[in-house]
């Protein structure tokens, strides 16, 4: 296993466990091909460092996110054989067929205001079965959205917390599944990961997408130090634990409680 890698790590896979349909499709979808796409369906890089991913996720709660990795778009879907009936927070509908589903490739056929697109989509095998502990969910992705106005310590210091939990539930969740890989593309963070250690990123380094997170540069800037501060305190890593994965969860969640 290398020490550290940019964007993926190599981890253990599990043993496939049967799902039912509802399950199996309450996981992260990545959009790797459309036909007749939306703006929303295809991979972009709107600023220097800022890349957008397209994707889709079904929850266990039966909400489900496009694009979790770019401009998020919120809404509750219900499945009915092939059918997933989904409507969007801001009343907008879109119906999506599963066509053809073989293994952890699906393609779908979503119709919405009247257009047809195909979306050839990849399961990356991460199952949350409890909504509330998926790190996309509203509540634990809330600190991903840009503020009005300029924050205090307190509330730099809650949006923080709210990014280490969203790292420790994605990370448990890559841990306790049947993938091989865990990806970081397109999420907005201010961590180095390694086997073993966190480290926050250098101000050069710092990631871009991170800082639009924050109301302003200096805002964001501050929050990395406060972040650093957190970081350079001492944590127990269970030597014990063989799965880096949960290793780092369980040093993630020891974070939120001396912040």
């Amino acid at each position: 296993m290398p020490d550290e890698h940019k964007d993926e790590k190599i981890v253990e896979a599990k043993t496939h466990e049967r799902k039912d349909p509802f399950h199996q499709l309450c996981q992260y979808w990545e959009v790797i091909d459309a036909e007749n796409p939306t703006f929303r369906d295809v991979y972009d890089q709107h600023d220097e460092g800022v890349y957008n991913y397209p994707g889709i996720i079904f929850m266990t709660d039966s909400t489900f996110l496009e694009n979790p990795r770019a401009a998020m778009r919120y809404g509750r879907f219900t499945l009915k054989g092939k059918i997933i009936n989904g409507q969007f927070d801001d009343g907008k509908n879109a119906v999506y067929t599963i066509k053809n589903i073989q293994g952890s490739d699906m393609v779908l056929s979503r119709a919405e205001k009247g257009k047809p697109t195909i979306l050839n989509v990849k399961g990356a095998q991460v199952f949350w079965s409890d909504a509330s502990l998926n790190p996309f969910n509203k509540i634990n992705s809330a600190w991903r959205i840009k503020p009005a106005a300029k924050e205090t310590p307190e509330e730099l210091n809650k949006r923080l917390k709210g990014c280490v939990k969203f790292y420790e539930y994605f990370f448990r969740g890559y841990g306790e599944s049947e993938s091989s890989e865990i990806d970081f593309l397109g999420l907005p963070s201010c961590f180095k990961w390694y086997q073993g250690g966190i480290y926050v990123q250098g101000l050069k380094t710092l990631d871009r997408k991170w800082i639009n997170c924050f109301y302003s540069e200096e805002q964001a800037l501050l929050a990395r130090q406060m972040m650093e501060d957190i970081v350079l305190k001492k944590y127990n890593w269970d030597t014990t634990q063989k799965n880096w994965l949960k290793q780092t969860a369980d040093v993630l969640k020891q974070m939120q409680a001396k912040m």
